[in-house]
């Protein structure tokens, strides 16, 4: 678990607090609700070349990992990795 701050005018904070008063959790608690709802509801849109951000995301992830993909110190070693399967 990790932590984020950030700074919020007195306003929000006393509207964050009450909401989460009424719904019986604590502002922190509440924060996280609302920022995972929306996320969630973020990464789940499709994209216009048809995958859902999260899919995307995961996608690029995983290049990191794929040795097909550079840097290459050689034109050798780019074109063995073209010839490489998955």
């Amino acid at each position: 678990m990790t932590t984020i701050s950030f700074k919020a005018d007195t306003a929000l904070k006393n509207n964050l607090q009450t909401v989460a008063r009424n719904k019986g959790i604590n502002t922190s608690a509440y924060i996280k609700l609302v920022l995972t709802e929306k996320l969630e509801n973020d990464l789940s849109r499709i994209t216009e070349n048809g995958f859902t951000v999260a899919e995307e995301l995961e996608i690029l992830r995983s290049f990191k990992h794929d040795k097909r993909y550079g840097p290459f110190k050689t034109a050798d070693e780019f074109m063995r990795a073209l010839r490489r399967k998955k």
